[in-house]
């Protein structure tokens, strides 16, 4: 054991001697030039291309830092092991998200991404009227450069959507009513007014028809899923629905678990107030 410790000084004191004997013959010039062409053999030869998102962007927040945090968080709570945790303002749903540095493998259309989030410490170096974070956060984005000029674009695309599905779905939901008296707006109307909508109701309580049931659940997630769909073609996104029957048979239910079941406001419209 004593051998083993000597034979190691004697290699970190070799290692010592060769790195300040490197200082002494190459000025920080070449030593800078030379980590340079390494880094780029380096990704010459690699077969994988690294893409960074920041928080920050200049002074303004990017918005796509913020979707992919969202949209890990719904792959994070399931395959993570360490996670950080948080719930926000007006949410009815923890958000599970990465920890500092960690890591997360992610598929998408057979290719394979893997996610990092990264964090280091920083010092602004100049004035600001509006405060900074004194730490800089990211995720790095790893995709094989084969899948790169098929799946990048397709991939952040379905990943801003997710991010604005799961901030939707995340947000408490609202009951809005068109007020009837007080003050009118810019344009002579009555403004909305909203309360916070919380009724229990969901299809799983809902008493009818198993298939009928599922027949509408089907519809609404067709309904759903066909925004993109509608706005291509320049047609209105809608779909309706006539609930009819005496008082007590359940239609503000299934309004209530339609609402529940998309994670969507609800609008009761006063028409003599319109």
């Amino acid at each position: 054991m004593k051998e083993f410790w000597t034979s190691l000084a004697s290699l970190m004191g070799v290692l010592a001697f060769f790195q300040s004997l490197l200082h002494a013959v190459f000025p920080p010039e070449l030593r800078f030039a030379s980590l340079k062409l390494f880094y780029r053999a380096f990704h010459y030869f690699s077969s994988y291309c690294y893409f960074d998102i920041t928080e920050i962007d200049g002074v303004n927040t990017n918005e796509l830092y913020n979707a992919v945090q969202l949209y890990l968080s719904s792959s994070a709570s399931v395959s993570g092991s360490r996670l950080s945790l948080t719930r926000a303002l007006n949410s009815s749903a923890f958000t599970f998200g990465l920890s500092n540095n960690d890591r997360l493998v992610d598929t998408f259309r057979g290719a394979t991404a893997t996610w990092e989030h990264v964090v280091t410490q920083w010092q602004p170096q100049s004035f600001s009227w509006r405060p900074l974070p004194q730490e800089r956060r990211g995720f790095t984005l790893r995709l094989r450069k084969r899948d790169n000029p098929d799946v990048l674009n397709p991939y952040l695309d379905h990943i801003m959507e997710t991010a604005s599905d799961i901030r939707r779905r995340n947000q408490d939901r609202l009951l809005y009513t068109n007020s009837r008296g007080g003050a009118l707006d810019a344009r002579g109307h009555h403004p909305w007014e909203s309360v916070p909508f919380k009724h229990p109701s969901t299809f799983h309580t809902l008493a009818m028809d198993p298939a009928k049931k599922e027949e509408i659940m089907a519809d609404l997630r067709d309904f759903a899923d066909g925004r993109a769909f509608y706005q291509k073609t320049g047609r209105a996104w809608k779909r309706g629905y006539l609930l009819y029957g005496p008082p007590g048979t359940g239609k503000s239910s299934m309004i209530a678990a339609m609402a529940n079941f998309l994670g969507y406001d609800i609008y009761d419209l006063e028409l003599t107030e319109v």
